[in-house]
């Protein structure tokens, strides 16, 4: 076929009327099974590529979904952002991304962006809650599912089930004999940084431990900031046996830092962390981690987000869970005798 394929194409290569292939590719009204499967059979076989733009003026929605995460450098965002992308290309929508580097203004500029590009819905993962942000959130017009910090929201999430993942890691540590065990963590104050630390100190509370005050440190959740804490932890006179991380990114520069100051791990200083990230099975050692699959994340926020869009559900706000496992390599192991 010369020249770019327009509906008419399709329409005429399917043997329907211009309005049913309107209606199928804008989901718009009832198209019978068969009948569907030969518009997409003619859309394929046209390579027709319908204008997004021009379909938002008609629909005021897009057939784009926002994709929110605080820091797309961290694999366990960017292995959502890719999972994301494939399911909503299955249901023809096109994924955005935007990245807010944890900034709550620049998470309220992203729900702008959303009405601005008339976005059929937004997955929206943070490691806060800001009440701000839920209220735009709330307040666009548009389906939203929360991911990662939101527990309770007047949309629908997805968010972490309990036990938490520090608190299986700290109770791992606990298990081998550590009983001088620090705190890496993440933004002080936020909903994920939050919930790490009080994850670490059930654990310890649990056991009859007490951590002390310089074990505590909160600096954020890049490798950077881990690499911070390592270094802080391997100059105190007595350094903790046993480190226990909010995310992996801070376990990895922990380690790293730790190493550089001559202490071993596991063998003087045992490394855990959190989100099993690929790079925590290629690290030296391993990382002991705990998983918190961003696959399943996007898969169920995808699933409740189309369930929106689609109308086949506009109940009230739902929520669903991910589970925590432990995963145990070569970053643990007994405290050496002191």
């Amino acid at each position: 076929m010369q020249g770019k394929a327009t509906i008419r194409d399709v329409a005429r290569r399917a043997g329907v009327s211009i309005a049913t292939v309107s209606r199928y590719l804008n989901r718009s009204g009832p198209v019978d099974e068969a009948t569907g499967l030969r518009i997409a059979r003619a859309v394929e076989e046209t390579r027709y590529a319908p204008s997004m733009a021009a379909s938002s003026l008609k629909t005021q929605r897009a057939h784009m979904v926002l994709l929110v995460v605080p820091d797309v450098c961290n694999p366990f965002y960017s292995a959502m952002a890719r999972e994301v992308q494939r399911l909503a290309g299955a249901r023809g929508y096109a994924m955005a991304l935007f990245n807010t580097g944890e900034r709550a203004q620049e998470e309220e500029e992203a729900v702008r962006l959303a009405r601005q590009m008339y976005a059929g819905g937004i997955l929206f993962a943070s490691v806060d809650a800001q009440e701000r942000v839920m209220r735009a959130l709330q307040g666009s017009g548009i389906p939203v599912v929360g991911l990662n910090a939101y527990a309770r929201a007047p949309f629908d999430v997805v968010h972490v089930g309990e036990p938490g993942g520090t608190y299986l890691a700290a109770r791992h540590l606990i298990f081998l004999g550590h009983r001088r065990i620090a705190f890496a963590g993440g933004v002080p104050g936020s909903v994920i940084g939050r919930n790490r630390l009080e994850g670490y100190e059930r654990a310890l509370r649990e056991a009859g431990l007490r951590p002390l005050q310089e074990d505590v440190l909160e600096t954020g959740f890049g490798q950077e900031d881990g690499y911070r804490a390592g270094c802080f932890f391997a100059a105190l006179r007595r350094p903790p046996t046993a480190i226990c991380c909010a995310n992996d990114l801070i376990a990895l520069g922990a380690v790293q830092a730790l190493r550089e100051r001559g202490l071993r791990v596991p063998q003087d200083v045992s490394v855990t962390g959190m989100d099993d990230i690929p790079y925590a099975a290629l690290s030296s050692p391993r990382l002991t981690t705990v998983t918190n699959d961003s696959g399943v994340f996007a898969r169920e926020g995808v699933r409740m987000l189309f369930e929106r869009i689609d109308g086949r559900y506009d109940g009230p706000a739902r929520e669903a869970s991910v589970a925590h496992v432990l995963v145990v390599r070569d970053s643990t192991a007994p405290p050496a005798d002191e």
